[in-house]
């Protein structure tokens, strides 16, 4: 056998699908990794720079509390007015430990100045001496016109550097506070500095991560790791032209510094003017990201390495049941025409199925049955619901996973003809009612009747129609069964129809809803079809909602009270929008009085079309509703008071209709035994709801009525005919001619052979 190119192609195609996914997801990783890094590096360092911040001025401001403290002690207040020389020496003394006792190490203060304004005398933690500073008062006094009352400056500025220089205040941090301290002309001041070793010790300095360092109001440095490079001046540096043109306080951008590219976080504060600055360049950002990356690359290779041994091995051994096949179907013919291996194979499978058809067609006589047990297991609940579809589908019945509802009938014998049948026909005649049923019902809608026990148990379902059309087309269907049943069988029959359902394993629960429906004919008569909603309604779980008033509003639209139907509609409302609960709650209480009025209107025969409520789905515009008044009026509107009329017209419809049919069956069958529960066996109604409607429209019971029209039946009879009174009375169905004669007595006033020869004698002398 010659080389086939089937494997190559698979190899090929294996590792391209491997080889893809792993090549991405290494690109991917390293990108996504990469800017990872970046933004937790970015991240960390501004959190950094804002610890940095927080440590800084919560130590300038405890000086700067400090400073007020000492301010505010009245030997202070009344020192500064006073000329101080050697007869004050106590007070020289008492100042200075004043002054000395906030130089703590925590804050890390170098020296406290307190300055005279109006004595113009200098006192610091060393003493009264301002030779040790010589113009230290005419710097300090300039900033005595400042319009703050206190002030941060460095001692690097120019105020303090002048041509003289101050050493002793460079590199130092000072904080100027007047007295009072806010007067435009003070009388005295403090003048605290700080070390700049002690903001150096409260910024955060890790090398590995850049740097950071505070800068004053003239962009100087007056904080950084290097001591080297405090007081050094940035202003010129290009990132810092970036920073004071930013109008955010805080920020984070990238540019160089130093000579090379760097990512830079600044934080302005808003207390002193300062300025905090991390500078970290790119390459420690990057070095993780670099890391991360060439670790992706040999996770990667290592990765396509394993795809490469898995393509090919796994494709060998994926071929191999190929080539197995191909040898076992070649044939020496073949062979030589040198035909690839899947032409052998599709060409050996094409035979195969043309024989599997063969079978097939010998097997769908067989068929039948296997649905019909199918059908039988469900009913009994013995199939579960992903084996029915399966085996549904197997069986040629798979338009049935279509269906979105579904029912099942059950069809029952009232009671055999005994001049005809007998009990041992009873099963032959079940399977002639099922084949009505397959002809009548259509097949696409049902699967095969089967009988069980004494019933024809038929599944039918839809995939389109709504619950209600459902139900209508599924009532038409029993209908026509039953009469053709009574038709070709002189057989009455009763159909017991379950709810409707949507998944298969209720199906089981549908038989026996049917069975229950069966068992009301006891009470309603038989030939009948009897609906298990209709007669064992479901009843509901009432969680919060007012059922008085909503029995109420029932009642009233049932009673076709309009006034107190609209009554009852505002209490109802006013009560839900009392409830005490949420927004759903209330939406669901809507929605449970919106079906209970469609389920009113329906129940009484009004389709939901007659109602014209508009385009939209009743829900829909419900739920678009907001206020009470406007929910109550579009209830009234559109379902109440519509409801009420089309109710009064369908009663009076109805009403009529029942008393013509009653009348109808009278005509026809007053020589019979007529009874009351007869007709409402012929017309399906209840013989109590029959005799009340026939009453209401022809003022006249059933049974006064039938007596009436027998009585002109015998006058005619009388007239027209020479029947005896005995076979007039027979005829009418009296026990005895007796009961005839006094009747006719009673209601004409004279006997019916009187009523007879008074006629006669009439017609002669005319």
């Amino acid at each position: 056998m010659r080389t086939s190119s089937y494997l190559l192609k698979l190899v090929i195609l294996t590792l391209m699908v491997g080889t893809f996914p792993v090549l991405t997801l290494g690109w991917y990783s390293y990108h996504f990794s990469s800017q990872s890094v970046l933004e937790q590096v970015e991240e960390r360092n501004a959190q950094v720079l804002r610890q940095s911040q927080l440590r800084v001025e919560q130590t300038l401001k405890m000086i700067d509390y400090s400073t007020s403290q000492i301010l505010s002690l009245p030997i202070v207040t009344k020192a500064i007015s006073k000329h101080l020389g050697l007869e004050e020496i106590d007070t020289i003394k008492e100042l200075y430990n004043i002054l000395a006792s906030i130089q703590t190490f925590e804050l890390g203060i170098k020296d406290v100045y307190l300055f005279s304004l109006e004595q113009d005398w200098l006192i610091s933690n060393s003493g009264m001496d301002e030779y040790n500073q010589p113009g230290l008062k005419d710097k300090l006094r300039s900033y005595s016109g400042i319009p703050q009352g206190s002030v941060w400056t460095s001692g690097n500025s120019a105020k303090f550097q002048g041509s003289e220089g101050m050493v002793e205040l460079q590199h130092a941090v000072m904080s100027i506070k007047k007295w009072p301290i806010n007067s435009p002309n003070p009388r005295g001041m403090i003048s605290v500095v700080l070390s700049t070793q002690q903001l150096k010790q409260l910024i955060n300095n890790d090398p590995r991560m850049g740097n950071s360092f505070i800068l004053d109001e003239d962009d100087r440095i007056i904080a950084h790791a290097n001591d080297s490079l405090i007081g050094t001046d940035l202003s010129a540096e290009h990132y810092m032209k970036v920073i004071r043109q930013q109008s955010d306080a805080v920020g984070v951008f990238n540019d160089k510094a130093e000579g090379s590219n760097a990512s830079i976080s600044f934080r302005k504060s808003t207390y002193n003017g300062w300025t905090y600055v991390s500078v970290v360049p790119t390459r420690a950002i990057t070095h993780q990201a670099t890391a991360i990356g060439w670790t992706s690359i040999l996770v990667s290779a290592g990765v396509l390495i394993a795809t490469v041994l898995v393509a090919l091995i796994g494709s060998r051994r994926m071929y191999s049941p190929v080539r197995r096949i191909y040898r076992t179907l070649l044939d020496d013919k073949e062979s030589k025409q040198k035909k690839d291996e899947f032409t052998v194979i599709s060409d050996r499978i094409a035979g195969i199925l043309s024989n599997q058809t063969r079978l097939q067609f010998e097997l769908k006589g067989q068929q039948q049955q296997l649905v019909e047990l199918l059908v039988r297991k469900m009913m009994l609940r013995e199939a579960k619901a992903q084996e029915i579809l399966e085996r549904l589908r197997y069986y040629g019945y798979g338009y049935t996973e279509h269906w979105e509802v579904m029912r099942v009938l059950l069809f029952q014998i009232d009671r055999l003809n005994s001049d005809r049948f007998t009990e041992k026909d009873r099963d032959l005649l079940l399977f002639a009612i099922g084949n009505i049923a397959s002809e009548i019902v259509p097949e696409e809608n049902r699967l095969p009747p089967i009988v069980m026990q004494d019933s024809v148990v038929l599944l039918v379902g839809t995939k389109v129609q709504s619950e209600e059309a459902f139900k209508e087309s599924v009532f038409e269907m029993a209908t026509e069964v039953q009469e053709s049943v009574k038709q070709y069988l002189q057989l009455q029959t009763s159909i017991g129809i379950s709810r409707s359902f949507r998944i298969w394993g209720d199906a089981g629960g549908g038989y026996e809803e049917g069975e229950n429906a069966l068992r009301y004919r006891a009470r309603l008569g038989e030939e009948v079809i009897l609906f298990i909603e209709d007669v064992q309604p479901d009843k509901g779980r009432e969680v919060i909602y007012p059922k008085e008033l909503g029995d109420e509003l029932y009642q009233a639209i049932k009673g076709l009270d309009t006034e107190n139907a609209k009554k009852a509609l505002s209490s109802l409302m006013e009560a839900l929008s009392k409830q005490d609960y949420d927004h759903n709650d209330y939406q669901m209480s809507l929605v449970r009085l919106l079906m209970d009025l469609i389920r009113l209107l329906q129940d009484a025969g009004i389709s939901l079309h007659l109602l014209k409520v508009g385009e939209g789905s009743l829900f829909e515009e419900l739920l678009r509703m907001h206020t009470t008044r406007e929910i109550e009026e579009w209830f009234g509107e559109n379902l109440v008071y519509p409801g009420i009329l089309l109710l009064e017209e369908r009663r009076r419809a109805q009403f009529n209709t029942i008393s013509q049919e009653v009348k109808r069956l009278i005509e026809e069958a007053f020589d019979t035994d007529l009874t009351l529960e007869k007709c409402s066996s012929r017309i399906n109604y209840h013989p109590q709801y029959i005799s009340r409607v026939f009453r209401q429209e022809t003022g006249v019971n059933f049974a006064d009525y039938l007596a009436q029209y027998r009585l002109e039946v015998s006058k005619r009879w009388l007239r027209e005919t020479e029947l005896t009174v005995t076979d007039i009375a027979e005829k009418l169905k009296y026990n005895n001619p007796a009961n005839f004669i006094r009747y006719f007595r009673k209601m004409e006033g004279i006997t019916p052979g009187q009523y007879r020869m008074d006629w006669k004698e009439n017609v002669e002398f005319e």
